[in-house]
């Protein structure tokens, strides 16, 4: 399994319904504003975890944690609906505001993301210590 992963127009169904899809897809003929907004967001996400040294980032430019594929499919839904005038709901709303959120707490640290290695990354001052067993005087010399 990818822990990291490439948003792309196929994953809108699962945020946006087939009217809306419609609708946005009529107005965007060659799909270039769906792809902008995609990579927006994209990019909006990747910089949030950047801004967190604890995380570890994929080298690939396009990728993101999948464990927050649902809050950027929410902003990427909430874009293209407001993009092109399309009502969005308070449900949708409170989603994009909730998506907000916790890419907030992911930029300050209070959540960190699944490395591209599938590996939460643990903060120094997190790690626990572990000692061995002494050495006595007698056996050092």
């Amino acid at each position: 399994m990818l822990h990291w992963i490439t948003l792309t127009a196929d994953m809108l169904p699962e945020v946006i319904d087939q009217a809306e899809l419609d609708a946005i897809t009529a107005a965007d003929t060659d799909g270039s504003v769906v792809d902008g907004i995609i990579q927006d967001v994209t990019a909006s996400v990747r910089e949030a975890i950047a801004a967190n040294p604890a995380n570890v980032m994929d080298l690939a430019g396009d990728t993101i944690p999948r464990t927050l594929k649902p809050e950027a499919l929410d902003m990427i839904a909430w874009r293209l609906l407001k993009r092109f005038a399309v009502t969005v709901s308070e449900p949708r709303d409170k989603a994009y505001a909730s998506a907000r959120e916790r890419l907030e707490a992911v930029r300050s640290g209070t959540h960190r993301v699944i490395g591209p290695d599938g590996r939460m990354p643990v903060p120094p001052g997190k790690r626990p210590y572990v000692q061995g067993p002494r050495r006595s005087e007698e056996h050092t010399s």
